[in-house]
């Protein structure tokens, strides 16, 4: 990845983990090693890299997305309404997250619905990799979180 410092910096700044404690230092060190490791923070592009197959459904307004196991394989489906939207990017990395810090784990949904430590963890872990993808992108890092909701459609009012 270019500019491997601003790409922490901005990691560090728009990721919403500020507190040291191990579940913020696992989630960190996930998307450090993930973004590393395929040389890019797109989710899209990752899942791909993990033979992750994403799946556009029709769910209605809710679940923006969902993960899915069948035969012990991940799936990530995604709303087909968000799909030609900003926001299919965050939900796609919400879920890659779930895939990540909580495998063969189902039944959480992105959407208005968030709940439990779950929803949290793969909230952080979708902002800190939509932080690293904007950089990656634009070469610098979010002027403001709102860069972030308008380039990826993260939900503000679903982050702490």
């Amino acid at each position: 990845m270019k500019n491997r410092n601003k790409l922490e910096e901005s990691w560090k700044d728009f990721s919403g983990i500020s507190k040291k404690t191990n579940t913020s230092n696992s989630i960190q060190e996930a998307i450090k090693t993930v973004a590393s490791k395929y040389n890019s923070a797109d989710p899209f592009y990752i899942s791909e890299q993990l033979n992750i197959e994403i799946q556009w459904e029709f769910f209605g307004k809710h679940p923006l997305g969902q993960t899915i196991y069948y035969q012990d394989l991940p799936y990530i489906l995604l709303n087909e309404d968000i799909r030609d939207s900003p926001q299919c990017f965050f939900t796609c990395a919400h879920e890659l997250g779930h895939i990540i810090l909580q495998p063969n784990q189902t039944g959480y949904q992105t959407g208005y619905f968030n709940h439990g430590v779950c929803e949290y963890q793969a909230n952080k872990f979708a902002t800190g990799l939509m932080g690293l993808l904007y950089v990656e992108e634009n070469g610098y890092g979010p002027d403001s979180y709102y860069d972030l909701v308008h380039q990826y459609g993260s939900p503000v009012d679903m982050l702490d």
